[in-house]
């Protein structure tokens, strides 16, 4: 790797840095959480490689496009629904800007997730819905009388059966239940 080539890595690697730190402002509004970017993508993440298994896509573009696929924010800032009609905001120019002359081939992918018409491109798109679904059903176990709303309205954003029955199952689900056998051994042990 050229000398170059290594700098621009470097401060990519600083500006994901910057990704990591920024808040996702929507929850602003609901006056509840605090959820970071980079926070928001590790679950989108990992809803999506359960996705991509499951519909045998091509795992190594979704979890690029899932890592990436909101990167553009660490210079356009994360605008919220109601934001955005008042604000435009260039993020093929910041994915560009990023990646160009860097990492082509990322800025292709990002190109086509934001196309959204490839198979691996829907299923980030979803697992982003699903993710922020994952937030909300957080939000309404806390007791925010607000958050069910958004769940309803985000989760029927949902065209994949896979996303749907998912997006459901965590509706119906407690956000407590995955260590439901671990917190009887524990009260078991301190029955004794």
């Amino acid at each position: 790797m050229d000398k170059k080539q290594l700098k621009n890595i470097t401060n990519l690697i600083f500006e994901a840095a910057a990704v990591k730190r920024m808040r996702r402002t929507g929850w602003m509004l609901l006056g509840d959480n605090e959820e970071g970017v980079g926070e928001h993508s590790f679950m989108t993440c990992v809803i999506a490689y359960f996705l991509a298994k499951q519909m045998k896509a091509n795992m190594e573009t979704v979890l690029v496009m899932s890592v990436f696929h909101d990167f553009h924010e660490a210079r356009t800032g994360d605008l919220d629904k109601i934001a955005k009609f008042y604000m435009k905001r260039d993020q093929d120019k910041a994915n560009r800007d990023i990646f160009e002359d860097i990492d082509n081939e990322l800025l292709n992918t990002l190109d086509i997730y934001e196309g959204k018409k490839t198979l691996e491109a829907r299923i980030v798109y979803e697992a982003n819905v699903i993710a922020f679904a994952v937030e909300l059903k957080l939000l309404i176990e806390k007791g925010n009388v607000h958050a069910k709303e958004w769940l309803i309205a985000n989760t029927s954003r949902l065209r994949i059966r896979e996303a749907i029955e998912l997006a459901k199952s965590l509706q119906a689900s407690s956000s407590q239940g995955w260590w439901e056998s671990i917190r009887k051994t524990l009260h078991e042990e301190f029955a004794q």
